[in-house]
């Protein structure tokens, strides 16, 4: 159920985005995050960190998308948010009595301290990873958007998913700058959901072990 809620704005967003376009479907991931955080501290009575980063990084980075009308400051957001979840698991290891991922599961689980240890790195490092594909995919998208707009007369601020590329004089170009941003906008929903399904298997399958000598 919490795996879910966590990707709900990114699903929504994915929704909205084939849909209306690009920019409606960030005043909805900023409303669904929104009540994200409603429906966690109402479960919890309390809110959740990284939501509040989350929520944060999306107001300020996809307000200034908004504003400019230029989708890379929200594209970049992806990578800045998961390479501050890896920085602080990994420096939680060194910095406080406990890792960060035993001060949040320690109670569910009883796990020696290495074994915490070593899921931080994996997530740490699973959450770089992430980063970087969504680097690369957002390089994709921003250089195929920047040569179509310094190839024609189109107004850069123009939702890419309203243009009717056969109607255009560069038709290639106008292709591949909605092709790689849907590219984006796929993996930000598929790729990072998949991605981090992997890191919960690898979980499971490390700490199954320690649960069945429990048992």
């Amino acid at each position: 159920m919490k795996f879910l809620l966590d990707f709900f704005p990114i699903v929504l967003f994915f929704i909205v985005y084939k849909t209306l376009g690009l920019y409606a479907a960030i005043y909805a991931m900023i409303g669904a995050t929104a009540l994200q955080m409603m429906i966690t501290r109402w479960q919890t009575g309390k809110f959740e960190n990284t939501h509040l980063i989350t929520f944060g990084l999306l107001v300020v980075l996809g307000g200034v998308t908004l504003a400019l009308r230029d989708p890379a400051f929200l594209m970049w957001k992806v990578s800045v948010l998961y390479v501050v979840f890896a920085a602080v698991l990994i420096v939680s290891i060194w910095v406080g009595k406990k890792p960060l991922l035993e001060r949040m599961l320690g109670k569910e689980l009883d796990l020696p301290n290495a074994v915490w240890q070593q899921m931080s790195w994996i997530w740490g490092l699973g959450f770089v990873g992430i980063a970087l594909v969504n680097a690369y995919y957002v390089n994709l998208a921003l250089g195929a958007r920047e040569l179509l707009f310094s190839s024609t007369d189109l107004d850069p601020k123009i939702e890419l998913t309203e243009l009717d590329c056969t109607t255009t004089t560069t038709q290639d170009l106008c292709l591949a700058a909605q092709y790689t941003e849907e590219s984006w906008v796929n993996f930000k929903l598929f790729g990072t959901m998949g991605l981090t399904f992997i890191l919960i298997i690898i979980t499971v399958m490390m700490i199954s072990k320690y649960t069945k000598q429990e048992q």
